[in-house]
């Protein structure tokens, strides 16, 4: 079972990765939400999660620096990430994996895509 974080300044996307994940079978222990960076960081510091789904535009925090504080903070660095974004520029992409992100999902992404996703990199975790 794993503890997920998902980031993102809408609350329908946050909805809608939830749904995708409870109604993909995929096994969840805790599913915490956060509107940004800030609220991300705050969160994670008070509760460790397995994986963290985050967007890259969102406002006082975007995902790029959200992802570089995580990769600073011992604590937090050997957390997954996988960033789901609209940006769908190669050279965004390629920046934030090299920072560490362990997966890129341009959206509109299939509900199958993100749930594959998941399990690749939570396998690469736990297997």
């Amino acid at each position: 079972m794993a503890s997920i974080l998902i980031v993102d300044d809408s609350s329908a996307m946050r909805s809608v990765i939830k749904r995708i994940i409870a109604i993909s079978g995929f096994e969840m222990d805790t599913c915490l939400q956060a509107c940004d960076g800030e609220d991300a960081l705050s969160t994670l510091r008070r509760q460790p999660v397995n994986l963290v789904i985050s967007d890259i535009n969102m406002p006082r925090m975007d995902g790029e620096v959200l992802l570089r504080e995580m990769s600073a903070d011992p604590a937090l660095s050997g957390i997954p990430v996988v960033i789901v974004s609209s940006d769908a520029t190669e050279s965004r992409a390629s920046r934030l994996l090299e920072l560490g992100a362990k997966g890129y999902l341009v959206k509109p992404f299939q509900p199958q895509e993100l749930r594959d996703k998941l399990e690749q990199v939570l396998e690469g975790v736990h297997g």
